[in-house]
C-alpha cells in the first residue's frame, strides 16, 4: 500500500501551472512551459475529447450544475473548428456543424485545447490518467455551495478557506509562489483544487459518457459524494494504476 500523490493541471498565458497533493500535503506548485505527464494520476482544466457535431453532453450537465455560474464553462466547437487557422473559419464551421458559434475566449486557449489532444493521441496509454475536469465544479462539490468569482476578492479569500478545509495550506508562501512563476492567484488556487480533487473518488459527468473519434472521452470528473459525504482515498493499491504511475518525478 503507498499513499498516492496527485496532480492538478491548469492553463494560464505562461504554460501550464501544476500542484502535486499527497492527502492534506502540498508536495509542489510549479510551471511546465509545455503539458507533459507528471508521473501520476492528472485531473487537468482542458477540454478532452472533441465532437464531431453537436455539444458535448458534459457541458450541457455542467452548465445545469453551475446555475448561475454556467457561464465558467465554454462552449467546446467541434474539432474541424478547433483546427482551423482563424477565429472567422472557425466560427463559420462551427455553425454548420454545431448549429452556433464559439465565444472568442475559447479561441483564445485553442492552442492549449489542441496541445492538449495531440498529446493524448500520441500517448494513448495515458488516456485513463489524464481526466479533464472543471475548478469551479470541483469548489462546489468541495464547499457545497456556488462561490463568488474568482476574479475578486471575495471570491479568492472564499476558495482559500475551501482549500484549508483539506490541505495545509501556506498563505503567505503561495503568495511568494504567485510571485514566482508570475501567474494568477486564481490559476494556483484552480490548480491546487484540481490536485485535492484527485483525491477523492470521482464522479463522471456524464455516467457513461461517449467518446471521440481518436477514443477520448468527452466527459468531465468531479469529487464524489456517497451517502452525504466525499469520499477520500487516503490510500491505493499500486496495480490499480498503469506502472507508469510508479515513476518519480524527474527535473522538477
Amino acid at each position: 500500500m503507498y499513499t498516492m500523490i496527485t496532480a492538478g493541471v491548469d492553463g494560464t498565458r505562461r504554460g501550464w501551472v501544476y500542484a502535486l497533493v499527497e492527502e492534506r500535503k502540498v508536495l509542489e506548485i510549479g510551471l511546465m512551459e509545455r503539458f507533459s505527464f507528471l508521473g501520476f494520476p492528472v485531473l487537468v482544466d482542458i477540454p478532452i475529447g472533441l465532437p464531431e457535431t453537436g455539444e458535448r453532453v458534459c457541458d450541457r450537465l455542467a452548465r445545469k450544475i453551475l446555475s448561475r455560474r454556467a457561464g465558467c464553462v465554454f462552449t467546446v466547437p467541434v474539432r474541424e473548428a478547433v483546427y482551423q487557422k482563424t477565429y472567422e473559419d472557425a466560427l463559420m464551421i462551427n455553425r454548420k456543424k454545431q448549429g452556433k458559434g464559439f465565444s472568442v475566449q475559447f479561441w483564445n486557449i485553442v492552442e492549449k485545447v489542441r496541445e492538449v489532444d495531440l498529446f493524448l493521441r500520441e500517448n494513448p496509454s495515458l488516456v485513463s490518467v489524464i481526466k479533464e475536469s472543471h475548478p469551479e465544479l470541483c469548489f462546489l462539490r468541495l464547499s457545497g455551495r456556488l462561490l463568488a468569482s474568482k476574479h475578486t476578492e471575495e471570491g479568492i479569500k472564499q476558495r482559500i478557506d475551501v482549500l484549508r478545509r483539506f490541505l495545509t495550506l501556506d498563505v503567505k508562501e503561495l503568495k511568494k509562489t504567485e510571485e514566482r512563476l508570475k501567474v494568477a492567484l486564481h490559476d494556483l488556487l484552480d490548480a491546487l483544487v484540481l490536485a485535492l480533487s484527485g483525491q477523492f473518488s470521482l464522479e463522471t459527468i456524464p455516467e457513461n459518457p461517449p467518446n471521440d473519434r481518436y477514443g477520448l472521452p468527452m466527459s468531465i470528473k468531479i469529487p464524489k459524494i456517497i451517502n452525504g459525504r466525499w469520499n477520500f482515498l487516503s490510500t491505493v493499491s499500486p496495480s490499480r494504476f498503469p506502472s507508469v504511475l510508479l515513476q518519480s518525478l524527474v527535473g522538477y
